[in-house]
């Protein structure tokens, strides 16, 4: 029978390899969970599931676990591909670190990074008000913008159906607490564009309290009166290793059994049958590889996701295919401490788009990241990891890499002070032209019309970040959301706990291995 675990903290921490080592392991023929993808949707899926005593298995087609997450060292400089840090106010992920043991892994924020957040705001670097008192005071906010946030409380719900970010804000906060707060945090960090972004789906929990306490004001009294709060205090952390460490674990972990270079190219759902379930086609490193499942997860992107449905299901693969994705570069700049005037005590600075439109600055944002975590840089030397492109700048992600740090040394250097004739001790560039998707235009819509599509398809689940959100925080929460309905599925079968065949893998010469598109 399926065995359901008791979730116990692990007393020490094991190493973690370099990589998985998957030599020694065999697909079974069959298993419970299937899982397509190895990044951090697929991996964390995984674990939660196999929490549960489930069998799951995860095939990735490269020889990398973890997507986009990728950590490298290159002089004394660690510099992250893609997510830089983790901020969690959930208590499921809270659970996914403790009892995986990654709590021993992590590299907590350091605490002088905490003092400020910077805005460019008439070409300079303005520090953010951290308080609603400070907010008042400060020269960011004209008289009629703060009178403006005091109406609030009084504004009424919308009837409107797929209110826009923009929209939402405006409505309730006014147009310029969007163009000076919220709008440099939805280009700067999910590389969308306000006007266009879905409310619901960018900015959740804002329009959560709205209906149910008519205003987000209304709301977070309510919760203090009630003892309750709207989140707790985030945790910003890495590791100490960088990011990388996250997916490497969970790829090393046993129950998981974790398989590189694996590319799925078909997807059979055997329906009719008596025992229904999946059947699973991959060209492996030496040939085709099979296998059968209960349950197929699609944790890639919507694209590949599409491509493997579009045989099952027309109309779900149309509808994958129309999620838009944003580009971006990342740019990563190493630099003597002593050419920088600024004290740089802070997280970075975002970029409103009323700055750029001035044509003075491309940049959507830039992060200190030897300000926000030790180890990052050697001594005496800073490390500066900026972005360009997103919604606002998709032709960015074709400068090459002297264009782009130079591009960013231009838009940084009046703003932290940098001496004149200054050159990088490093530059990286992280090109992402699939980066973040784009929760454009009627997206609840179309992931209501997902969800009816894929009760044609029974056993068949989505774990992405076109779903419930982008960061590693959100992919981790819907993970185990995802891992719940598969269990309560599984236990509703009977056929699950049948002891599996013999571990089988089929190897078919190169003339007869064809990828089916």
């Amino acid at each position: 029978m399926m065995k359901t675990a008791t979730l116990t903290p692990k007393q020490a921490p094991k190493q973690v390899p370099t990589q998985a080592n998957n030599t020694a392991k065999q697909p079974q023929k069959q298993v419970d969970v299937l899982i397509i993808g190895g990044g951090i949707s697929g991996l964390s899926t995984a674990w939660w599931l196999a929490q549960k005593g489930i069998r799951v298995q995860v095939w990735e087609k490269s020889n990398h676990a973890g997507g986009k997450i990728k950590t490298h060292h290159r002089n004394g400089f660690q510099t992250e591909q893609a997510a830089s840090m983790i901020m969690n106010f959930k208590p499921e992920v809270d659970q996914f670190f403790a009892h995986s043991g990654l709590d021993h892994y992590k590299a907590k924020r350091l605490l002088s990074s905490e003092n400020n957040r910077y805005l460019i705001h008439n070409a300079q670097l303005q520090a953010l008000p951290m308080s609603i008192a400070r907010l008042f005071f400060s020269p960011m906010w004209s008289h009629k913008g703060k009178l403006r946030l005091l109406l609030e409380p009084f504004i009424g719900r919308s009837t409107k159906q797929n209110e826009t970010v923009s929209d939402f804000i405006i409505r309730r906060f006014g147009h310029e607490f969007l163009e000076k707060a919220m709008e440099p945090f939805i280009a700067g960090t999910l590389a969308s564009d306000p006007d266009l972004a879905c409310a619901e789906q960018v900015i959740p929990r804002l329009t959560a309290l709205e209906k149910k306490f008519g205003s987000i004001s209304a709301g977070i009294v309510a919760h203090k009166i009630m003892g309750k709060r709207t989140a707790r205090n985030p945790e910003s952390f890495s590791f100490s290793n960088g990011m990388q460490t996250l997916p490497e674990f969970l790829a090393n972990e046993p129950n998981i059994h974790f398989h590189r270079n694996r590319d799925v190219c078909q997807l059979i759902h055997h329906k009719h049958q008596k025992t229904k379930h999946w059947e699973i086609h991959a060209q492996g490193p030496h040939g085709e590889v099979s296998c059968q499942a209960q349950h197929v997860v699609l944790a890639s992107p919507a694209s590949s996701a599409a491509q493997l449905i579009e045989p099952l299901n027309q109309s779900l693969s149309q509808l994958l295919n129309g999620i838009e994705y944003a580009s971006l570069s990342v740019v990563h700049i190493g630099l003597n401490r002593s050419a920088i005037k600024h004290s740089l005590d802070g997280a970075g600075f975002l970029v409103p788009r009323q700055e750029q439109q001035s044509g003075k600055i491309q940049i959507n944002g830039n992060l200190w990241m030897s300000s926000l975590f030790a180890h990052k840089a050697p001594e005496n030397t800073v490390l500066l990891s900026s972005y360009l492109g997103g919604a606002r700048h998709p032709q960015a992600i074709h400068l090459s890499t002297q264009e782009s740090i130079d591009t960013v040394l231009h838009d940084i250097s009046p703003l932290i002070g940098l001496k004149a004739e200054t050159s990088p001790i490093m530059g990286r560039l992280d090109k992402h032209p699939r980066a973040l998707p784009l929760y454009h235009g009627h997206y609840q819509q179309r992931l209501s019309e997902i969800k009816q599509q894929l009760h044609t398809l029974p056993g068949l689940h989505l774990s992405a970040n076109y779903k419930g959100g982008v960061s590693v925080r959100d992919r981790i929460s819907c993970a185990k959301e995802t891992a719940d309905i598969i269990h309560k599925q599984l236990s509703q079968t009977k056929n699950h706990c049948e002891v599996p065949q013999d571990c089988t893998t089929t190897f078919l010469s190169q003339s007869v291995l064809e990828r089916l598109a």
